[in-house]
């Protein structure tokens, strides 16, 4: 059996046993964080927390999310995935569950910021997890379909968040203390089989052979950033490199439009008459139907032409394009744009994360990789609070699309200045023991 077949055999084999119970952890992760879209009027009815103050609670999650996203990786490169992504599951399940209980903003803002504290080491850990297991020639499209986690929760978690809050009444409860309860469960309950559906590392893979532990290995090896790319070691290189700064606010760019529109978009959604809260949900999914397209079509794009740059730009102008139809057009339209927006703010994220291991390793790596997740998300607090200020102000949300618009422009406009480096994947998947030429390696940076 030939080098190139045997490597196709573990990276189907890796992927078969580590992408199904990230995918379902990141679905719930993603439920759980933005299942509070859709009880927005139900908050302000029953414990009176208004457009401004939602807008506040519900980015306020991304504040605790960025202060602890880096000292929670730095636990998981130390400690490992299984017990740190179980014991981080555990956690937030726990306080999702205890949304339940909000009977004003002052509560709702404290356990947003704690749901927000617990999922910080989630999504840069998985992020970093999969540098361990796939290399840089199959990491866009391993990246995709872990982040194809966020369309599924969204089209399932609305019509089913709709379904939940129906149960009004039910045992004393209102809908929506039903819906955060029995969402907020299933987090609990995979968080106690993580240890077991996860594997640390290669060489602790139980169900892969000595010959594809040592071929994946010297995969993963190959792709360690060259000398010449000269990485950043310490703190204040990292903070410091335009590089990674560059990074950082792209990543904010697309965070600002993903969160913007999710929060809001049910909002947007109940401007079309004669929709109960199914009906809304079951629209407000058509756009995560998009997204799941982008998330499998960009990252496949991108690693097999080798080209990060087109796709990552192309997708951020597709962003802002359907953002600006969503402020401008009639309702039914306004989806429909909002369709595009989400093909192109979800699809955009695989492909940036193929980036930042080409520039750091190791601790470093972990370390960053939070750090540019961490900040990114505080697109996560400003899109929500821009759009609850601007409808308190306005009277209409969609007014707040606007200035988020010029932020995502603004990261396609940066993306256009990446002097970018092609990832030849052909060759990778080929010879994957051969010696690489280093002229062609993936690791001539961001510069």
């Amino acid at each position: 059996m030939n080098a190139a077949t045997t490597a196709d055999r573990v990276r189907r084999k890796v992927a078969r046993r580590l992408l199904p119970p990230l995918f379902l952890m990141f679905v719930l992760s993603f439920l759980d964080r933005t299942n509070v879209a859709l009880v927005k009027t139900h908050l302000e009815v029953d414990a009176g927390i208004g457009a401004a103050a939602y807008g506040f609670g519900a980015g306020v999650f991304f504040v605790g999310y960025a202060l602890l996203g880096v000292p929670s990786n730095l636990v998981l490169h130390r400690w490992g995935a299984r017990r740190w992504l179980a014991a981080l599951m555990f956690v937030w399940g726990l306080l999702s569950c205890a949304m339940a209980l909000t009977s004003g903003p002052t509560g709702f803002y404290v356990l947003r910021f704690l749901l927000g504290a617990a999922e910080a080491g989630f999504f840069p850990g998985v992020i970093l997890y999969l540098t361990y297991w796939f290399p840089a020639a199959d990491r866009g499209k391993a990246t995709g379909m872990f982040q194809s986690a966020v369309a599924v929760s969204s089209i399932i978690g609305n019509p089913v968040g709709g379904y939940l809050i129906g149960l009004h009444g039910l045992a004393g409860l209102d809908g929506w203390q039903w819906m955060f309860v029995l969402e907020g469960a299933p987090t609990v309950l995979l968080a106690l089989a993580v240890p077991w559906l996860l594997t640390d590392r290669p060489e602790d893979a139980r169900w892969l052979t000595d010959e594809e532990k040592a071929l994946l290995a010297a995969r993963i090896e190959a792709d360690r950033p060259a000398e010449d790319a000269h990485p950043p070691r310490r703190v204040r290189e990292i903070v410091g490199d335009s590089r990674v700064l560059r990074l950082m606010f792209v990543y904010f760019a697309i965070q600002i439009g993903v969160y913007g529109v999710t929060f809001w978009l049910p909002a947007l959604v109940g401007r079309i008459n004669g929709l109960d809260d199914v009906g809304i949900g079951l629209v407000s999914a058509l756009p995560w139907v998009c997204a799941l397209l982008g998330v499998l079509v960009l990252p496949w794009f991108s690693d097999r032409s080798g080209n990060r740059r087109g796709p990552l730009r192309l997708a951020l102008i597709l962003t802002a394009a359907g953002l600006v139809g969503g402020a401008l057009l009639p309702p039914v339209p306004a989806v429909a744009a909002l369709c595009v927006a989400a093909f192109g703010f979800l699809g955009a994220q695989p492909v940036f994360w193929t980036v930042p291991p080409t520039i750091l390793t190791g601790v470093q790596m972990a370390g960053t990789i939070a750090l540019i997740s961490g900040f990114g998300n505080l697109g996560g607090f400003l899109g929500p609070y821009v759009m609850g200020v601007t409808e308190s102000a306005t009277g209409s949300g969609t007014n707040g699309l606007y200035a988020i618009t010029l932020i995502v422009a603004a990261g396609a406009a940066v993306v256009t200045g990446f002097r970018w480096a092609g990832l030849r994947a052909a060759p990778a998947a080929s010879h994957p023991t051969d010696k690489e030429d280093l002229t062609d390696d993936p690791h001539r940076a961001l510069r």
